[in-house]
């Protein structure tokens, strides 16, 4: 005992005399904790939030999806079973959701979701908590007869007040116009609901009324109406498994069954412990993500602990010597200053641990953008201690090494030379001692990843990888240094020193240079895609509102009825599609080139993609003139459509679908063609076999987002052969843009209108919610790289202590000295953002080529055209010079200011 506590004396006092070089090492290994328990803490949060409380979660002990396609049982075949199922006390109560997007009027946005729910029975667990009346009792407000309550975002988004009325529609049937109602607002309630998970509603907005409100402009139980999804409580101690084999049996007790589902009532029946397991394991990579960037934080702060111990030992291999002549063992000193990387871990993991649950209080609030939802947050004690023991044993196992080195002084060398070079540790030894270091982080890295084999892997994997970008850091560092320096002895001397250290220089840049890199590649492709989105629904495309109509049959109505009456309106003209197979050209069978990329996108009931099935494309015409919502289309042969080609079975031709079958203008194309609906049926609907001439050749258009396919014919063609919708393209007037949205709004009644440039500013809001979080562990690696070159300004310090007393003594100011190891840092940050930001612009304008090689569908290497800004790289090369100056400026401003004197009578 009496040794022990020499041993933590002496190691405590000599944290204390390092003073600010021990300093940084505590502050080091803080950030790095401080990051493992945020990102911990956020995980733990995360899980709480999805499957903390899974009854509340899944809606209820048992969930199923009803059916209510054609010729399906309806509803209420389901709802009367369940109440039979809880008249027999099999379950205990029994609560229906239903999805669908509704029509509000004034709202000219990605269309909300509407949840319809019997206020008297939903939730079964856990409750809606109502913002707006604070307080408010949901059953209550929901059950008054023409209410609605609206999501935090519609109520943001659009100044909602309480009170307030809304004109709402339902979805219009294929051959049916939808129904309106007027609905008071009567509260309002943050993205969060019991029973929904990841939902669109989520995203761009819902409503909630009770069902009985709902019947008013909605038929729950119409054919390709919206699915159900009964939430099922039973009994304490129930089987729930029974009871799922129960429900899945149900169609055979009725007499029906569907192919393809489980039953004619349920299509999908689960317990919420198998929605638990399944939610769990998405979940599993999300905590491994975050464990893993927690502990590569962890990683630099101990790369601090390893520079401040090496120099440490450096500084007092005199010191050593003397206590080894005097008797101290070899195992004695290698246990003091493992002690003392040990302290220097303890203190930083207590601070880290501090800053970690602040952090990841900030860190959650960036999060739930990318969630969607609030996340709930408490005291989370998992995070605290795994923070606590891995900074601590980190710390250790990479103050182990300098300690080593430490133990291997010999007494008599060092006395009779005087010299302060620590000896080498032997090529062998430092092999075994970095093995069994990269072992034990493995280790620890196992724990946290629920698996020590895996742990292992990816710790020497990633050590592996480190080295061999260290090596490349190194060689950078050392070729800088032999750089001819033209401003002066300043920088002469900076550039000596900045390659005096190359090991530890190397580490510092590669940090920062992860930073940079993780930073500059995630905003130059979000503004890639802002810039991508924003070109496709250019006004130069031909329209800036788009309208989705579901009585195709009368289309060619409204398009004049809205050319004519609303104000503002430039251009209009429709556009449907249908699913279709190329059965002959020219009377012989197709054989095309491979796939495209410009075959269309599958709709349900629709034929498979690829070979010579397509996707058909009607377009009328706007002012008798042919426009193409894709953009401007060069005409490559032949013509474009004029009013003489209404109603007739001729075809435009993308160029990229003309080569891929070899057809030209003048030749045949006969499709056989399959009717398709909006939403799926159980039927098979018959097919027609139409042939087409081709009379023109044109190109792709201007827009990435391909509105029409490659196959083009009149509108009115493609509505006869069974298109059962259509969609209306507008170009308006913005000074008049609200005026006439609403008018057009008011004429589809159950379509949807759509602003494309309110479409931009949403799909601009998600895509930095969803950004902002690998964008913030970005800047945390930055920042640790910043603290990183303090440390290692700190330690410069201390070794050329002498140096500049020197320096001092001979005339040079204390302005000269900063100078110098601003040089020498600022070196640090500009080589730092020269390769971080570098390989991040390069990186992404490699991004295309790489999807298009990776590809199946062939798509080419400008469907996401690269942009970036010289102005955001030099900011983000500003960016990493400034976090190494004002990083150099606050260690090295003290060790500056001290008087030459002081520093040579002791050194």
């Amino acid at each position: 005992m009496t040794r022990l506590n020499f041993y933590l004396k002496y190691a405590w006092r000599s944290v204390l005399r390092g003073g600010q070089r021990s300093f940084f090492a505590v502050l080091c290994v803080a950030v790095g904790v401080a990051a493992l328990v945020a990102l911990q803490s956020l995980s733990a949060s995360i899980r709480d939030t999805l499957i903390g409380d899974i009854n509340t979660r899944a809606g209820g002990d048992v969930i199923a999806t009803g059916v209510t396609l054609n010729n399906a049982p309806t509803s209420d075949t389901a709802s009367q079973y369940l109440n039979q199922l809880k008249s027999s006390g099999q379950i205990t109560d029994w609560a229906a959701l239903y999805r669908t997007n509704i029509q509000i009027r004034g709202y000219f946005s990605f269309p909300p979701t509407l949840y319809s729910v019997d206020p008297a029975h939903f939730p079964l667990y856990g409750k809606v908590e109502m913002v707006e009346p604070s307080g408010g009792d949901f059953r209550q407000l929901l059950s008054q007869p023409g209410s609605i309550i609206v999501s935090k975002y519609l109520w943001d988004k659009n100044g909602y007040k309480l009170g307030q009325e809304l004109e709402v529609a339902g979805q219009a049937g294929t051959t049916t116009s939808a129904k309106t109602a007027r609905l008071k607002i009567v509260g309002m309630v943050k993205p969060d609901l019991p029973g929904v998970g990841f939902d669109a509603g989520l995203i761009f907005g819902f409503a909630l009324t009770s069902q009985q409100t709902a019947t008013t402009f909605i038929n729950l139980n119409a054919d390709n109406g919206p699915d159900p999804t009964y939430y099922i409580k039973t009994p304490p101690g129930t089987d729930n498994n029974r009871v799922v084999r129960l429900l899945q049996s149900a169609a055979l007790s009725m007499g029906t069954s569907f192919e393809g589902y489980d039953s004619g009532l349920f299509y999908r029946v689960q317990t919420a412990t198998e929605l638990q397991e399944q939610i769990g394991k998405n979940l599993n990579l999300v905590d491994d993500l975050l464990s893993y960037v927690g502990l590569l934080a962890i990683l630099i702060g101990g790369i601090g602990v390893v520079n401040t111990m090496l120099v440490v030992i450096g500084r007092r291999t005199t010191e050593i010597a003397t206590v080894k002549a005097l008797g101290l063992k070899t195992r004695q000193t290698l246990t003091i200053f493992t002690l003392e990387a040990l302290i220097l871990g303890t203190m930083g993991s207590i601070v880290g641990v501090v800053l970690g649950v602040a952090l990841g209080f900030g860190i959650k609030g960036v999060a739930e953008g990318l969630f969607f939802r609030p996340l709930n947050w408490g005291f989370y004690p998992g995070p605290i201690i795994i923070g606590l023991i891995v900074g601590i044993l980190t710390s250790g196992v990479f103050g182990f090494l300098p300690s080593y080195a430490a133990g291997r002084v010999r007494p008599g060398i060092v006395l009779r030379q005087q010299n302060t070079t620590l000896p080498r540790i032997g090529g062998f030894a430092a092999v075994i001692i970095v093995i069994l270091m990269t072992l034990a982080l493995g280790v620890i890295a196992g724990v946290l990843l629920r698996d020590l084999t895996i742990g292992v892997i990816v710790s020497f994997v990633t050590l592996l990888f480190l080295l061999f970008l260290t090596a490349v850091m190194y060689v950078i560092v050392l070729l800088t240094g032999k750089l001819p320096a033209p401003f002066g002895p300043s920088l002469k001397m900076a550039l000596r020193s900045f390659s005096r250290h190359r090991g530890r220089t190397a580490t510092t840049l590669l940090v920062m240079t992860v930073g940079l890199f993780f930073i500059t590649f995630i905003v130059i492709i979000a503004d890639s895609i802002k810039t991508s989105f924003r070109q496709t629904f250019d006004l130069n495309l031909g329209f800036n509102v788009v309208a989705l109509n579901p009585l195709a049959q009368q289309t060619i109505q409204i398009q004049s009825s809205i050319q004519k009456d609303v104000p503002g309106v430039q251009q209009v003209f429709a556009g449907n599609s249908i699913s279709a197979q190329i059965t002959s050209i020219n009377g012989q069978t197709p054989n095309p080139l491979g796939s495209s990329s410009t075959s269309g996108v599958s709709r349900p009931g629709s034929r498979p993609r690829g070979g010579s099935y397509v996707t058909l494309s009607g377009r009328s015409l706007a002012n008798g003139v042919s426009v193409s919502p894709n953009g401007p289309q060069p005409l490559l042969a032949g013509r474009n459509f004029t009013p003489d080609d209404t109603g007739k079975n001729v075809l435009l031709v993308v160029k990229d679908e003309a080569d891929r079958f070899g057809v030209k203008v003048g030749d045949t194309v006969t499709f056989e063609t399959t009717p398709s609906s909006i939403g799926p049926s159980l039927t098979q609907p018959t097919p027609k076999t139409i042939p087409f001439t081709v009379i023109g050749i044109v190109g792709k258009g201007t827009s990435t987002a391909q509105f029409e396919q490659g196959w083009v014919a009149p509108f009115e063609t493609v509505a006869n052969a069974g298109s059962q919708f259509s969609i209306f393209y507008m170009l308006i007037d913005r000074n008049q843009m609200k005026q006439a949205l609403t008018q057009v709004q008011g004429k589809l009644v159950g379509g949807f209108v759509f602003d494309l440039g309110d479409l931009i500013d949403t799909f601009s809001r998600i895509l930095d919610q969803v950004l902002a979080f690998p964008l913030l562990l970005s800047l945390l690696s930055l920042f640790s790289g910043a603290i990183l070159i303090a440390n290692n300004v700190a330690l410069a310090v201390l070794e050329r202590r002498t140096e500049i007393g020197v320096l001092k003594a001979i005339g040079a100011k204390r302005r000269r000295v900063l100078n110098i190891l601003l040089w020498e840092s600022g070196f640090v940050g500009l080589l730092g953002g020269l390769i971080g930001v570098g390989t991040g612009v390069i990186l992404a304008l490699l991004v295309p080529f790489l999807i298009s090689l990776t590809s199946r569908s062939g798509s080419s290497a400008s469907d996401l055209p690269i942009t970036w800004s010289p102005l955001t790289a030099g900011l983000l090369l500003l960016l990493g010079v400034g976090l190494a100056v004002f990083a150099t400026v606050i260690s090295a401003w003290g060790a500056v200011q001290e008087k030459p004197l002081v520093v040579l009578r002791y050194e």
